[in-house]
Order: structure tokens, then C-alpha cells, then sequence
């Protein structure tokens, strides 16, 4: 039995969520409720009154009652050196210790698993962390991949995690042996994405011209020149060269939970250097660009003083100048592919969908590389693989033909 509870903003209202899975193997389950409060402190003290409800329905042993994943709150004073600290303690506070020396998105990702995963695992194990041996990691991960369902790859980001965790442990003499040291990491599971050809894409555009104007740009821009979603808001005005007819990808804009609040992480960066690129403009792409400038400076005029400034300098804002959010581009895409019946992928995949077509007509891996900002031709083959098995299937299907065996 795994069980687990907390309180989530859907829409305007805050909703309380208990999930639970009762048999090993078994898909995750949940249920939750509208608090019809848009105060997260309300919500938050209805969900133990919410929990007993659905265990009482759901005819649940108390023994099992979840640790509230809103308690896990990453702001104790913690001595990491006390050789007696639990673990979970440890976790709390080595996250804690690196907040200043990660990025905002690393640092959430690490608090979400300590938040989601790690801590209501090992909380009830309420193990100090001299005692976590290699046993108990294995027992961990055998609960998330089984009973909790959880991929493969998502285990390997909790195994990545721990590695830091232990290791900074050891290196500081907390612990005499690092216990992840004789456990095998979960086997990554090969994603193949689902991508949309030219006259796919060619459809889909037609399509979002006509009936959803305010996703147009940022899934032209994600299936042309291959953008993340972070690069399709981040896109500046600063980043148009509208003399020299190029485009250039140096700024990001990121959404994430950070203890406990939602907010956008905006840099002048890319993910990594090589993400720092540039383009050639297209006639037509710098044509709607300039009729998009052209319209924010109109709408600037009809609301005055009401317009919002803050996000001048961006391109992707929204009738009253606020920038889009990256969930807002990626939830309505959804939404319109599903509302046509159109072969359902994901936002990301428009990217991979650029790569491919680019890969069908001869541009090699070392150009896909740069186009699309990766910091290797390792990664671009790892990601892409099965275009290169493709192309060497063709290539023995020549060899066929010629040869008599």
C-alpha cells in the first residue's frame, strides 16, 4: 500500500488530492476535491479532514495515512555534520546547503523529489543516515518502479540525487561507506518521440492561423528552427536583427515551484552555451514578426497606462503585454490537437519533428547539432539514434539488391 496527499492549484481554485495505489503493479489512483478557495492556506487545512474521508471510503488501514507533502517544507536550521542526523533530515538539509550553488530549475527539481518521493518513502522508515544501507535504496526503488509505477528515467533522477547526497556524506566523513555504491541504478528506458513530417506540420500551422491565433508563433518557431519551450518565451525583441535578417536564441524563461510558490525564472542564458545561436530570418517569419510589433504598439495605445510594461522587451506577450507562461503555450497546444483529432504530441516534439525532417532531407548530425543547441554530436546521436538505424536499414536494403546470397 503507497499512499500520499496534498493540495494543488487546477484553474482558479486550489483543489486537495489523495493518491494511492493498494497492489503492487497496479496503476496509481487518486482523488480530489475543489476547495473553492483560492487561499492555499485554506486548502491546506482542509486536506487532513479530506484524507480520513477517502480512507474511510476506500476501507484504508490508518497505518497507512500519508505524510502531507505540504508539511515537507525545506527551511530548517540543520547541523548536516551531526553524525546522528536522519536521513531524511540530511536530504532536507543537503538540498537545503546547495540552494545558493544550483540554477532555480535544479534546485526545484531537487526539492520536488525529496518532496514527492524521497522524503515520504523514508520517513516512515524514520532511519538515521549512518544506518541507510545498500538494501534499503533497493528496497526504495523497487517501490517506485512497482508500486508507485514510476519510470524508469524518473528513478535514475532520484538515483542521481542520492549519489550527490552520499557522496557529499562521505566526502565529509558523515558516513564511513557510501551505500549506493553497490546498488545497481535503474536501466534507462529509450524514448522514441512521436513526430509530425512536413506536410504534418504544414497542416498543423494552416490549422492554428486560422483557429488559434495565440499559439501560432510559438509552434512555428518550435518546429522551424527547432526551439525549446523555454527559447520560445524567452524570445527578446533584442534578439531580432531586422537589418541583417537574423534571429538569435540567448534568453530562457522557465516556469518552477520553489518552496512552496510557483514562479517564472527568466535568464539571459540558454541551457548551455551551445544553445547560444543564431539564424537566418525568413522573409515570412520576419513579416509576422514585424505585424506582431506592429500590434503590440497599437494595443499599447487602446489601453494606455493599463498595458503592461514590465514585459516590453519580450515578443510572446498577450493583448494587455504579459508575457505567456511556458505551461499556458504547452496546455493549449494539447488542447487544439485534441479538439481537431490530430495525432497527439507533445509540445517538445515539434523540436524532434524539426530534426527529423531536417535528417529526411540530407542535413547531417553534426548540422542538426547546431541548429538545434546541442552541447554534443553525442547527445544529438543519443536523442536520434533511430534516425541513423533507419538510414542504415536503407543502406543494407542496397547491399540486398546487389548482391546474391
Amino acid at each position: 500500500m503507497y499512499t500520499t496527499s496534498y493540495t494543488r492549484k487546477k484553474g482558479k481554485y486550489y483543489h486537495v488530492v489523495f493518491e494511492y495505489v493498494k497492489k503492487k503493479g497496479t496503476r496509481k489512483k487518486s482523488l480530489s476535491r475543489t476547495t473553492k478557495s483560492e487561499d492555499k492556506e485554506v486548502a491546506d487545512s482542509m486536506l487532513d479532514d479530506f484524507v480520513t474521508e477517502c480512507m474511510r471510503i476506500l476501507n484504508i488501514d490508518k497505518k497507512y495515512k500519508p505524510k502531507n507533502r505540504n508539511e515537507i517544507i525545506f527551511n530548517k536550521d540543520i547541523n548536516l555534520y551531526n553524525k546522528e542526523i536522519s536521513f531524511c533530515d540530511f536530504i532536507y538539509g543537503y538540498i537545503k546547503m546547495r540552494r545558493k550553488t544550483i540554477e532555480d530549475d535544479t534546485y526545484s527539481g531537487y526539492e520536488s523529489i525529496a518532496r514527492c518521493s524521497l522524503i515520504p518513502y523514508f520517513y516512515r522508515e524514520n532511519k538515521k543516515l549512518k544506518e541507510i544501507e545498500d538494501f534499503d535504496i533497493e528496497k526504495y526503488y523497487y517501490h517506485e518502479l512497482n508500486y508507485r509505477n514510476i519510470s524508469p528515467n524518473t528513478v535514475l533522477h532520484y538515483h542521481y540525487l542520492l549519489s550527490l547526497v552520499f557522496k557529499y556524506a562521505l566526502r565529509h566523513k558523515i558516513i564511513s561507506i557510501n551505500p549506493l555504491d553497490s546498488v545497481e541504478k535503474p536501466k534507462k528506458k529509450k524514448y522514441v518521440a512521436e513526430v509530425y513530417n512536413a506536410e504534418e506540420i504544414n497542416i498543423l500551422l494552416d490549422l492554428l492561423k486560422r483557429e488559434e491565433e495565440s499559439i501560432y508563433f510559438g509552434v512555428l518557431m518550435a518546429a522551424y528552427f527547432g526551439l525549446r519551450r523555454s527559447e520560445v518565451i524567452g524570445l527578446k525583441w533584442s534578439s531580432i536583427n531586422f537589418e541583417e535578417n537574423t534571429i538569435t536564441i540567448m534568453s530562457t524563461v522557465k516556469e518552477t515551484n520553489i518552496d512552496g510558490k510557483h514562479i517564472l525564472v527568466c535568464q539571459d542564458k540558454t541551457k548551455s552555451p551551445a544553445g547560444l545561436r543564431s539564424f537566418s530570418l525568413p522573409i515570412e517569419i520576419k513579416e509576422l514578426l514585424l505585424k506582431i510589433k506592429e500590434k503590440q504598439e497599437e494595443n499599447k495605445k487602446y489601453l494606455g497606462k493599463c498595458y503592461y510594461m514590465e514585459d516590453k522587451e519580450y515578443i510572446y506577450v498577450d493583448d494587455g503585454g504579459k508575457r505567456l507562461r511556458p505551461n499556458y503555450l504547452t496546455t493549449r497546444f494539447g488542447k487544439f490537437l485534441k479538439k481537431f483529432n490530430l495525432k497527439h504530441i507533445r509540445f517538445h516534439d515539434l523540436r524532434h519533428s524539426c530534426a527529423t525532417i531536417l535528417y529526411d532531407n540530407n542535413a547531417g548530425i553534426k548540422e542538426i547539432q547546431t541548429y538545434l543547441g546541442h552541447s554534443s554530436v553525442k547527445t544529438t546521436m543519443e536523442i536520434y539514434v533511430h534516425l541513423i538505424n533507419r538510414n542504415d536499414k536503407s543502406v543494407v536494403d542496397v547491399l540486398g539488391k546487389k548482391l546474391k546470397i
